[in-house]
């Protein structure tokens, strides 16, 4: 493996029957870094995630976590050192905050253990206060808003205390302040701990803000993969969304934004 790499795919790919849905791809993810994986809808970006995590096997190619391959990686393993915040979670979760957050804690507990320990409630406290959200630990999750949701999520994520952090489209369904609140969170998780995080966005401000670098797919095969000034650039991002992009000047930095008049 090399130095400073903390997961590796080679030639990895996801079959659904015949047809290809992602790669062939080949991905070094470096530790203490953020990934961002961008692409328009249908670009794999979510399968790829799934299959970082360990939820599906890929149809060819191989995973190596560190020095270790994938397949020799039970499912409790795998998820001591990755934790995922999907996309799409229930409508209704019938639990306390509290309580959702100790879920992160599953992984660590052994086959005879009937009760969390004190560690386990170590960890939620501590989760809470990083992400901000102690002062709801006792309410009710189906009474809080999208956005407070969303920090419950990523605070179970964090009770983990994995090596890497993979968020699916984080932002999703959020308003204007919610999504300011939840990029400065993962700023600050990013700033902090030498936790490397992958996450997958639609949004290129929250991609090129917290990306070190990004990975641009296209029908489920890199375009690009550099840091973002290499990646939001007009002509690269007219191939990567099939959509006319301009570079706006005037400010403190030129911006590439949707051509709207094309």
């Amino acid at each position: 493996m090399t130095e400073g790499v903390l997961l590796t795919a080679r030639q990895l790919e996801w079959r659904a029957g015949e047809r290809t849905i992602l790669g062939p791809l080949d991905l070094d993810v470096r530790r203490g870094e953020c990934l961002a994986v961008v692409g328009s809808n249908g670009a794999g970006k979510t399968t790829l995630l799934r299959l970082l995590t360990g939820l599906l096997r890929p149809s060819g190619g191989e995973l190596r976590y560190g020095d270790r391959p994938y397949a020799a990686l039970s499912r409790r393993e795998l998820a001591r050192r990755i934790a995922y915040v999907p996309q799409i979670r229930p409508s209704r979760v019938p639990l306390k905050v509290e309580e959702v957050v100790l879920l992160g804690r599953y992984p660590h507990l052994s086959r005879l253990q009937i009760a969390p320990r004190a560690a386990d409630f170590a960890a939620v406290e501590d989760a809470l206060g990083v992400v901000g959200i102690a002062g709801l630990k006792g309410r009710a999750v189906d009474s809080l808003s999208g956005g407070e949701r969303q920090a419950v999520y990523i605070a179970a994520a964090l009770a983990q205390r994995s090596d890497l952090l993979v968020l699916d489209e984080p932002t999703l369904h959020l308003d204007a302040r919610h999504q300011h609140d939840l990029a400065s969170l993962l700023l600050r998780l990013k700033g902090g701990a030498e936790r490397t995080v992958v996450l997958a966005t639609h949004d290129l401000n929250l991609a090129s803000l917290l990306g070190d670098r990004l990975l641009a797919l296209v029908a489920g095969v890199p375009l690009a993969c550099g840091p973002p000034a290499e990646i939001v650039k007009p002509d690269l991002l007219d191939c990567l969304f099939q959509a006319r992009f301009e570079i706006v000047r005037g400010g403190e930095r030129p911006v590439t934004v949707l051509d709207l008049g094309a």
